[in-house]
């Protein structure tokens, strides 16, 4: 299955942009508590989930596995970071007419979201994200250790 922990994800600007959206999911959830409504913590609770899914597929290398088996599999990432990049851009607007603290926490979840959309969305659009691209050239060494993003 090609189940392997590749840590050195985390150090690329994608892989930072998915730790931060999960932990200022989880910082904005927990503050979220005494200070957010119960649409922002919707927000930050479902992007703990779905952000932490999707950071576990890269550390695991399963994220080549997923999109070799179901093609949708990138398009539903990148549907999944505009969708709530709307929806923060949206809450950030009302936190910001409404004078919020948490206003703190969702700007800077969605400067991480913005980041991570833009990489994806380049990523996506230069054609790079399916593995079943025989064009490109791979070696043994890239083969087996699942490619790097």
């Amino acid at each position: 299955m090609g189940l392997t922990w590749d840590t050195a994800f985390l150090r690329t600007v994608p892989g930072m942009a998915m730790s931060a959206e999960v932990v200022l999911g989880g910082v904005g959830g927990v503050i979220g508590i005494i200070l957010a409504s119960g649409f922002e913590s919707f927000i930050f609770w479902t992007t703990v989930i779905i952000s932490g899914i999707f950071l576990f597929t890269h550390v695991t290398n399963l994220t080549q596995t997923a999109e070799a088996m179901f093609p949708f599999f990138a398009k539903m990432h990148l549907g999944y970071l505009g969708i709530w990049t709307g929806m923060l851009l949206i809450d950030f607007i009302i936190c910001i007419l409404t004078f919020k603290l948490i206003g703190v926490v969702v700007f800077l979840l969605l400067i991480s979201f913005l980041v991570d959309l833009f990489m994806k969305y380049r990523k996506w659009k230069s054609g790079t994200t399916t593995t079943t691209d025989t064009a490109a050239p791979t070696s043994p060494a890239s083969v087996e250790s699942g490619g790097k993003f």
